[in-house]
C-alpha cells in the first residue's frame, strides 16, 4: 500500500520504471494487463475456485510450501560490510525459496512470504545508511518495489476472502447476497493470481534475481570506493556491525516517533506512513537483533508488535473498503433488488470492520506510550 493518499494505498506503490530495462517493462505491462482484464464476474457470472487459486485438483506431486525468513544470526565480530553481504544474501534466499510456492503450488502463504521477502530486501538496502547506497543497489531496490506491486492484488484478495469476509456474515437474511459477494471476490482473486504468477515467472523477475545475485557476489557497494579512492568510506565498511546497528536503529526509531506526533489526530495516509516506519524499524531490528542481549530485545519487540497490530487492523479496513467498492461498482446485470442487497451486504462487511478498527484504535495511544517508554536495547548514537 502506498503513502500518497487513498488511491495509491489501494492500488500499490507508484514506482518509476526508468531503471527497468525495456524488455522487462514489456513483461511487467503484460502482467498488469492480466490484472485489468475483464473478470468472469463481468462476462456472465463467476465460478467458484479452490483455496489454491488456479491449482489443479487432480493428484500430483507434493506441494511446494511457502518459506518464512527463519531465525537470523550475525556473528558478533561481523563488520558492517560482512553484515550487509550476509543480510542481502539471506533476503535473496528468502525470495528464491518462495518462487515455487507461487508459480507451482499457488499457495496464498507463498505470495505473502514473497512480498515479505521483497520488502525485507528493500529495507536491508537502506538499513545500513548512505555509505552502502550505490546507484546499482538503488535500482535493484526500485525493481523489487515494482515486482512486489505485481503481487499486491493477489495478497489483498487472499486476505479479504480468508480473513475479512467471513467474520462479518452474520445476517441470515443476506446470505444469498453474501454468497454473490464471495463469488465475485473469488473471480477477482483468480484474475489477480494470474497476474501474480505472471510477474514471478516473467523475464523481469528472472533478470532481477540474476542482477541481485551478481551484485551481492561482486560486493558492488565497494565500487564507488574503488573509483573515487574514498578511504574514509572504506574504513566505515570495516566498522563493527554493532556500532552501525546502534546508529541505524536509533535513526529508524526517531523516524517512527516523528510519524507518531499527535497520534490521535493522524489521518489515514499519516497512519499508513507510521505503519511503514514501524515496519522498517521492525525489519532493521530483526537484521541486527542477534548482536544484542535477547532479554533486552524481547520487551521492545513485544510492544512494537502490539502497536503494529493496531495499524494492521486499520490497513485491513482500507483493503476491505477498496475491494467492496470495486465489487459493488462493477457491472452487475441483475435486478435492482439483487444489486441493492449486494450493496447492503458490502456495507455490512465494511461496518463490521470499521467498528473493530475504531475500537482497536482507542488503544493506540496507550500502546504507543508503552513502546516509547520501553528501554531501548541499542546504545545511544
Amino acid at each position: 500500500m502506498g503513502s500518497d493518499g487513498k488511491k495509491a494505498s489501494l492500488q500499490g506503490p507508484s514506482v518509476s520504471r526508468s531503471s527497468v530495462p525495456l524488455e522487462e517493462q514489456y513483461e511487467l505491462r503484460l502482467g498488469e494487463a492480466l490484472a485489468r482484464r475483464r473478470s468472469p464476474a463481468r462476462a456472465g457470472g463467476p465460478s467458484r475456485r479452490p483455496t489454491r487459486v488456479g491449482a489443479e485438483l487432480t493428484p500430483g506431486p507434493a506441494r511446494l510450501l511457502a518459506s518464512k525468513a527463519g531465525i537470523w544470526v550475525l556473528p558478533p565480530e561481523a563488520t558492517a560490510s560482512d553484515a550487509f553481504y550476509r543480510i542481502l544474501d539471506h533476503c535473496r534466499a528468502h525470495i528464491v525459496a518462495n518462487v515455487p510456492a507461487v508459480t507451482q503450488s499457488r499457495e496464498p502463504e507463498g505470495v505473502h512470504q514473497l512480498r515479505v521477502a521483497l520488502r525485507r530486501l528493500r529495507v536491508a538496502l537502506v538499513a545500513f545508511g548512505p555509505d552502502f547506497r550505490t546507484p546499482s543497489l538503488e535500482a535493484l531496490r526500485m525493481r523489487a518495489k515494482l515486482l512486489a506491486a505485481g503481487l499486491g492484488p493477489a495478497r489483498d484478495m487472499d486476505v479479504f476472502l480468508g480473513e475479512l469476509l467471513a467474520p462479518a456474515q452474520a445476517d441470515a437474511s443476506l446470505q444469498p447476497a453474501f454468497a454473490e459477494l464471495r463469488q465475485r471476490a473469488e473471480a477477482r482473486r483468480d484474475t489477480a493470481w494470474q497476474a501474480a504468477v505472471h510477474t514471478v515467472a516473467s523475464l523481469a523477475f528472472h533478470n532481477f534475481l540474476r542482477d541481485l545475485t551478481q551484485a551481492i557476489e561482486q560486493r558492488v557497494w565497494y565500487e564507488p570506493v574503488a573509483e573515487g579512492g574514498n578511504d574514509e568510506r572504506l574504513l566505515r565498511f570495516d566498522l563493527p556491525a554493532r556500532e552501525l546497528a546502534d546508529h541505524q536503529l536509533a535513526h529508524c526509531f526517531r523516524r517512527a516517533r516523528k510519524r507518531a506526533r499527535k497520534l490521535q489526530n493522524l489521518d489515514e495516509s499519516q497512519r499508513h506512513r507510521l505503519r511503514i516506519a514501524l515496519k522498517k524499524l521492525r525489519y532493521t531490528l530483526e537484521f541486527f537483533a542477534s548482536l544484542y542481549d535477547a532479554k533486552a530485545v524481547k520487551p521492545f519487540v513485544r510492544r512494537l508488535s502490539l502497536m503494529q497490530d493496531v495499524l494492521g487492523g486499520l490497513q485491513d479496513l482500507a483493503v476491505a473498503r477498496r475491494i467492496l467498492e470495486e465489487i459493488v461498482d462493477a457491472p452487475f446485470g441483475a435486478p435492482e433488488g439483487a444489486q441493492s442487497n449486494l450493496s447492503f451486504a458490502a456495507g455490512t462487511v465494511y461496518g463490521w470492520h470499521l467498528e473493530r478498527a475504531s475500537t482497536s484504535w482507542k488503544d493506540a495511544k496507550l500502546r504507543w506510550k508503552r513502546l516509547v517508554k520501553t528501554d531501548t536495547f541499542w546504545s545511544p548514537s
